[in-house]
């Protein structure tokens, strides 16, 4: 009896395996993988320092447009919370980089998955010397990040631009940030671990076509410092609570995009080597075979961006982002 039982168990379970339909959620195309939504949890305080050394740079030298005065500039230097003669304390310093000048170099997407394979090959020849001690590996001497791509000399700092369409542009390490485990942001070491909007760099994933992966994006980040409400307003609608403080520029124009496609637009800025993450991997069929985090082909950035424009379709040319958001 019991055998003639568990032999009826097993067909009901199978047959409601069939039967039963299972729908799998489908990420949208143009959908990023930063918003994660686990269970609902409270919005941490403010945390930020409430005093400290102010950034280096003045309002007036800012190379980007229309700067604005924030309290993250008051209060927060290029090394953030680190100390200046830290490996962490130059990556900080690369990051918040306004200084870089001359003729900006032309980059594609695939020069970036160069740099990203050139830069492997040096740190395994010991070109290129990270730190064995500290858990992040970052590189020792930041000058030994240089290299012939394609013809072109580059070197972190290197003055580039990419143009590309916008996959997804959202606020980074906020406390409004949802994170697996009921975590939220708490900000980043190079503004100061300030868990606020306003303390925040604004990550943007460009891809070169509209079917790539986040995988085979490229990364730009906006500064905080000095950072135009405009340019606050540069993110997509994702995070909920940051959508409702600042109403996006980009919402409806990111996920859906532009007559089914999304924006295209050009930044200009340093590179910038984040040695804190992984990129993307890939099998020789192209199928991804380990997932960075965030998602992307190569950790050399656009970091901080300095301009925007985006190319207007319906005019057929580019134009700065103050004059395409009005």
């Amino acid at each position: 009896m019991r055998r003639l039982v568990m032999t009826l168990l097993i067909v009901f379970i199978c047959a409601g395996a069939v039967l039963v339909p299972v729908t799998v959620a489908q990420r949208p195309k143009h959908r990023s993988t930063h918003k994660v939504q686990p269970k609902s949890s409270s919005t941490p305080e403010d945390v930020c320092p409430s005093s400290g050394t102010a950034f280096e740079m003045s309002l007036s030298k800012m190379p980007i447009p229309n700067p604005s005065h924030h309290g993250i500039d008051d209060r927060c230097p290029r090394a953030g919370s680190s100390k200046p003669t830290t490996p962490h304390g130059a990556q900080n310093a690369a990051k918040n980089n306004f200084l870089a000048e001359g003729d900006p170099v032309e980059l594609t997407f695939e020069d970036f998955t160069e740099l990203q394979s050139l830069t492997n090959k040096k740190i395994n020849a010991g070109e290129i010397k990270l730190d064995k001690i500290d858990k992040d590996h970052l590189p020792v001497n930041r000058t030994q990040l240089k290299m012939t791509v394609n013809g072109k000399l580059l070197s972190e700092g290197t003055l580039v631009t990419l143009e590309g369409l916008v996959y997804s542009a959202h606020y980074s390490n906020t406390k409004f940030n949802r994170y697996p485990q009921h975590k939220r942001g708490s900000g980043e070491a190079n503004n100061c671990k300030c868990n606020r909007v306003d303390w925040n760099d604004i990550h943007i994933a460009l891809v070169d076509d509209e079917n790539d992966s986040e995988c085979k994006s490229v990364t730009a980040e906006i500064s905080p410092h000095y950072r135009s409400m405009l340019w606050s307003r540069f993110h997509d609608g994702q995070i909920d609570e940051i959508q409702a403080a600042l109403p996006g520029l980009l919402k409806g124009k990111v996920v859906e995009g532009m007559n089914g496609v999304p924006i295209k637009i050009r930044v200009r800025g340093p590179l910038f080597y984040d040695a804190s993450h992984q990129p993307c991997t890939f099998k020789s069929s192209g199928e991804v075979l380990r997932y960075g985090s965030p998602q992307r082909r190569s950790i050399w950035e656009v970091h901080p961006v300095y301009h925007i424009q985006v190319f207007d379709t319906a005019a057929s040319k580019w134009m700065d982002l103050e004059e395409w958001a009005h």
